[in-house]
C-alpha cells in the first residue's frame, strides 16, 4: 500500500469493505442502516468513488463487525478465505459444523501448538 495515490487507496479500502461484507452475506442496504448512512453511499465506498471520514468508516467496521485495523489493513489470507467460503457455499450447517471440527482435529494433531 506504500505510495498509493488517493484513488487507488479509496479503490482498495472499498474492496476492503465490499469483502467483509459479502463474508458476512450482508446487503448494502443492511449494512447502509446499521452505519447509518445511505446504500448508494456504501456502493460509492465499495467501487472507490468515495471516502469517507474517519468515524464513518468506524461505523461501517463496527457494522461489519470487525475493527478499523482490520478494515484498513485487510487480510493477505483474503483469496484463501474466498476458496473456502466458496467450498462452503452449498453446505448445510450440519456439514459446515462436521467440517469445522474435521478442521480443528486435523489443526491439533499435525500442525505444532504455537507459542
Amino acid at each position: 500500500m506504500k505510495n498509493m495515490s488517493s484513488k487507488d487507496l479509496n479503490r482498495w479500502i472499498g474492496s476492503q469493505i465490499y469483502k467483509a461484507r459479502v463474508a458476512r452475506k450482508l446487503s448494502q442496504e443492511a449494512l447502509a442502516e446499521a452505519a447509518d448512512v445511505s446504500r448508494v453511499f456504501i456502493s460509492q465506498l465499495e467501487n472507490g468513488n468515495g471516502a469517507a471520514k474517519i468515524d464513518t468508516y468506524y461505523r461501517v467496521a463496527c457494522a461489519l463487525d470487525i475493527s478499523l485495523c482490520e478494515l484498513f489493513r485487510g487480510n493477505e489470507n483474503d483469496g484463501l478465505l474466498d476458496d473456502i467460503l466458496f467450498l462452503l457455499n452449498d453446505c448445510s450447517p450440519d456439514e459446515i459444523r462436521a467440517y469445522m471440527e474435521l478442521l480443528r482435529v486435523v489443526k491439533n494433531r499435525f500442525i505444532p501448538i504455537r507459542k
